[in-house]
């Protein structure tokens, strides 16, 4: 995480560049945003997940408790968040439709549940004083009601389709504070999502029968969305009128764009991770049967052969 912070901090002086200069054809790759309210914390958030991670592998061994595996996703994710906030993406939202929609299927669809298979409930709470962990354990995030698959998908489609009005959609783009409660609310509605799905510790983990429907029918909601967008006769989002022309656009194309990005790639997700949950849990059961019938024949036998 030091080495993350120390690349960001020794980039050339345009990364610290004003975060309102616009993006156009000409600069965009190097419009990036030196949002310092961003690095500071997903530094601060790094280093407190790195410290949690090193006090419990000490205590329980190196990779237990918390996969290898499963803290480099969750190293991942931060680097996502970091390219998502603070890269030329982040320029580009402000100009083209499309490019917002990148933005947020980036921080629902990958941050999100990256951040989720890191642990990072169990692992900041190591990482933490330890008289701060039971005041962790009493925020209204830890709430029971949290964990009902219903309010979570009900929490999460209301936040993808409420910020997708026009309306909050423009307040967004108007207002730096809308726009980062707008991102906010997108990571952290994801990460109660994929909680219910990927927390590779809780036992709450929805059963995979039930994960696979709960994925469909938000993938199902989510293509909706995107086909609305995408088939609209007209452009939803005014703003935009003046900006996509530079970039050989039309505000329809670009919003026909947005549309099919989040109805075509974007919602493969959902239907991809429920194969792989459903795949996995058959497998488990269909080697179950198989174990049972060679102890059985083990026993009949007098135990396995020396």
């Amino acid at each position: 995480m030091v080495l993350l912070a120390a690349v960001v901090l020794g980039c050339p002086t345009k990364v610290w560049a004003d975060g309102g200069v616009r993006a156009t054809p000409d600069n965009w790759p190097w419009a990036w945003n030196g949002d310092v309210f961003v690095l500071f914390n997903l530094v601060v958030l790094g280093s407190i997940y790195g410290r949690g991670l090193i006090r419990l592998w000490r205590r329980a061994g190196a990779g237990r408790g918390v996969s290898r595996l499963h803290a480099g996703a969750w190293l991942l994710s931060v680097i996502i968040l970091l390219l998502v906030l603070v890269s030329p993406l982040d320029a580009l939202s402000e100009e083209l439709s499309s490019a917002h929609m990148v933005q947020h299927m980036a921080l629902m669809l990958l941050a999100a549940p990256l951040f989720v298979l890191g642990s990072p409930a169990l692992v900041i709470a190591w990482g933490l004083p330890r008289d701060w962990r039971g005041c962790i354990e009493r925020t209204p995030l830890a709430a029971d009601w949290l964990w009902r698959p219903a309010v979570v998908w009900a929490l999460y489609a209301v936040t993808l389709w409420a910020w997708h009005l026009p309306l909050l959609y423009h307040a967004a783009l108007r207002d730096p504070l809308v726009h980062d409660a707008q991102h906010f609310s997108f990571f952290a509605a994801a990460c109660f999502f994929w909680r219910l799905v990927l927390d590779p510790l809780s036992r709450r983990r929805l059963h995979p029968v039930a994960a696979t429907l709960y994925l469909f029918t938000t993938s199902l909601h989510a293509s909706v969305l995107g086909v609305f967008m995408a088939l609209s006769p007209r452009a939803w989002y005014a703003d935009y009128a003046e900006t996509t022309a530079a970039f050989g656009l039309s505000p329809l194309e670009d919003q026909q764009l947005a549309g099919l990005i989040m109805w075509v790639p974007a919602c493969l997700v959902y239907p991809i991770v429920a194969a792989a949950v459903f795949g996995a849990w058959l497998a488990g059961e269909g080697a179950k049967p198989k174990t049972a019938t060679m102890r059985h024949s083990w026993a009949m036998q007098g135990g396995p052969s020396a």
